[in-house]
Parts: structure tokens; sequence; C-alpha cells
């Protein structure tokens, strides 16, 4: 069954009556349908839970696991690819929490060194921990985009599809995925990758929905911002300020220096976070 629009009752409704027994959303969607009480419907059919787009919070992993009795699985790809390129399997869900799992047998994964003005060669490839562009090769591969002969010439380099995500690999081959390239912010001459500050912030449980991207600042470059949508309609930006303080988890050049409450954050039909609409909108917001 494929919705075109995510509607929480119609979802729940629907795999009720039509027996659904693997569902796939994104991790915000999962959240969503968790807010509704699930004792009105009947969902004992759902086996499997299969999400991506972003890591799913270990509080949200668990959640979805105590309320559905469902096994998870996340996995990581691109229409690109075929589309998928990595799973997290059900077993690695807390132990590996925050990585998108381990490449398919059919593909091949390199964390290479980002180039500014050219693709990155795949031979520079980085070492654990250290993040990089993430780039791919496989069978299922495209040949390439058509009739876009420039950006072919930045993603299809040397056999490989050149990404435009950043990650890394851990000691036991498992990849992260730190944020995409363009979403990346620079505040004092310092890399700041607004995936793990979201993932700290949705750890809050008066957040329903985040997003974070640098603004213009005049002293450091760019300044963080958080863009939340409330699950608790009392918290305000100096709870959240606190919260990130009193934390240990988020070092203080991380931490968000302004924060915007909003109803919904703009996702395309997969539930994927269209940063480029939000920050269009934020734009018009200032004029």
């Amino acid at each position: 069954v494929i919705w075109h629009h995510f509607d929480t009752e119609t979802v729940l409704h629907t795999i009720q009556e039509e027996k659904i027994t693997t569902f796939f959303a994104a991790p915000t969607m999962w959240n969503m349908l968790l807010q509704k009480d699930l004792a009105q419907y009947d969902l004992t059919s759902m086996k499997i839970g299969i999400y991506g787009g972003a890591a799913m919070a270990p509080a949200l992993v668990k959640e979805c696991k105590e309320r559905l009795y469902i096994d998870l699985v996340q996995i990581y790809g691109m229409t690109e690819m075929g589309p998928v390129v990595a799973f997290l399997v059900e077993e690695d869900q807390i132990t590996k929490a925050g990585s998108a799992g381990t490449p398919c047998f059919s593909h091949e994964v390199r964390i290479v060194k980002p180039n500014e003005d050219a693709p990155a060669e795949p031979d520079d490839v980085l070492p654990p921990y250290e993040v990089g562009e993430i780039i791919l090769r496989g069978p299922t591969m495209m040949a390439g985009y058509h009739n876009r002969e420039e950006a072919n010439k930045k993603s299809m380099y040397k056999g490989w599809y050149h990404s435009g995500d950043l990650g890394y690999f851990d000691k036991d081959g498992y990849l992260f995925v730190a944020d995409r390239v363009d979403d990346m912010v620079i505040s004092g001459g310092v890399n700041i990758y607004p995936r793990e500050i979201e993932d700290f912030l949705h750890s809050h449980p008066g957040i329903l929905d985040v997003a974070v991207l640098g603004e213009p600042d005049e002293l450091w470059g760019e300044r963080v911002v958080a863009v939340i949508v409330k699950k608790d309609e009392t918290i305000t930006e100096a709870d959240l300020e606190t919260y990130c303080k009193e934390s240990d988890e988020l070092a203080d050049y991380k931490r968000p220096r302004h924060y915007l409450f909003v109803d919904e954050l703009p996702r395309n039909a997969s539930g994927k976070l269209q940063k480029f609409v939000l920050r269009e909108s934020l734009k018009g917001a200032k004029k």
C-alpha cells in the first residue's frame, strides 16, 4: 500500500484493515504515530518496521519496540544506487545506535577526503572515525543523470557515485552518516554537523520534530539555529537552552544560538527533510 500523503490516522487504519506486516517511514513519521492512542487499533499484523532518511534516536527505537512489538531495520541508500546500500539490522539497533549499518554484499562504500572544487579521489580513503565524503559503487548504480552533464561530472567520477553525504566508518565497519556536505555549518572555522545536534534534540521529550541549520553571523560566519516542532506546547527557548547546557553529550560550540518554533517542517512524500525549502522560508520571514 502506497500513501501519497502521510496522515497518522489513515496509516493506522490501513495497517489494521489491510493487515500490513512491513511498514517503511522516516523516524519523524514513526514518532508521529506514537503520539496516537494505539490501543484503538489492531496492529498485531505488524512484524517489521523499516526506517530511513535519518538515524532514529535510541529512545524512539525503544518506544517503537515496546509499543508496537516489532523488529526494526534501518536502510541507507538513494535512488541513484538502486536504492539500498546499507542495512542496520534488528540486533544492532541499540549497540550501534545512530549507524546506517553495514554495506550490502553487492555494494562497495568508501569514505574519502572531500575536495572543494573537484570530485573526491576514490583512492584518497580516510581511516576509521574520520569524517569524509561517502562514495559508492555496485551493480545497481545508475549510468548517469539524463541530460545533466554538469551533475554527472560532479557525481559520477572514476566509476564511483559521489553521494554528497558526509560520514565515517567505525572500527567494526559500521557506517555512520554525519550530514550532507551542503548542510554542514562552519562557525568560527569549525565544522559542525547539524544531524548530530538534531539527534540530540530529538531526545528531549517535548520535541516532536527538529531541523538544525546555519544562518549568517557577522562575528562567527555562521551560527547554529534549531527549528522546532513542539510535542509539549509548554516548552520554551529557555528550557531548550538549559537542556543543551546541562548535557554532557553536546559540546558548547555546537549548541544552538537561536530557536524557532513552527507547526511543521517541510518534508517530501517519503518523509525526508527539505532544508532548502526551510532556508528559503526563513529568508522570507526575515524580509
